[in-house]
């Protein structure tokens, strides 16, 4: 009986023996993915660490960009202001964009016929730019050809008038 009693427990503790060697091996198996996967996670964290110092030096460069156009914009401002000033001077009470709005409607001006069916005109109140408080640069088109046209205006009673000085088509 005391050898059926030693081999049953050398058989148990064999069979524990295994188990714990199995469970052992399935930790280690476990533990190297897992040294695999933090590997590729710090590989990846590097990466995204690198294109983040990119877009920082990108978003510094931009935000330079957006400085100058914002100093260009105030200067063109101040530009304005001088025109209005020496405007009111002569007793102008509108705003620079009445000069636009005004010249918007005078596609007579335009030296040139439309192609294609096409009626010239000046289509876009930011292509109209009030140089000084005699002059003004303005862009027309029909669609299919385009140009640019400077022009001399007077304000007399809140009337103004229009004299071309010259124009060309664009090519």
């Amino acid at each position: 009986m005391k050898n059926k009693e030693r081999i049953l427990w050398i058989g148990s503790l064999v069979i524990i023996i295994a188990v714990f060697l199995f469970v052992v091996l399935q930790f280690q198996s476990i533990l190297s993915n897992l040294e695999h996967k933090q590997t590729s996670l710090s590989n990846d964290n590097t990466k995204l660490q690198q294109q983040n110092g990119d877009y920082t030096s990108q978003v510094g460069e931009l935000k330079n960009e957006i400085e100058k156009c914002n100093e260009k914009i105030n200067s063109q401002h101040s530009f304005d202001k001088a025109t209005m000033s020496a405007l009111q001077i002569i007793g102008f009470t509108g705003q620079l964009k009445d000069i636009v709005s005004d010249l918007e409607t005078h596609s007579e001006l335009i030296p040139y016929k439309g192609v294609l069916g096409g009626t010239m005109g000046f289509y876009g109140e930011n292509d109209i730019h009030v140089l000084t408080n005699r002059w003004v640069l303005a862009h027309f088109s029909d669609g299919h050809i385009e140009g640019y046209m400077l022009l001399r205006y007077e304000i007399n009673n809140g009337s103004i008038s229009w004299k071309l000085i010259d124009s060309y088509l664009q090519e």
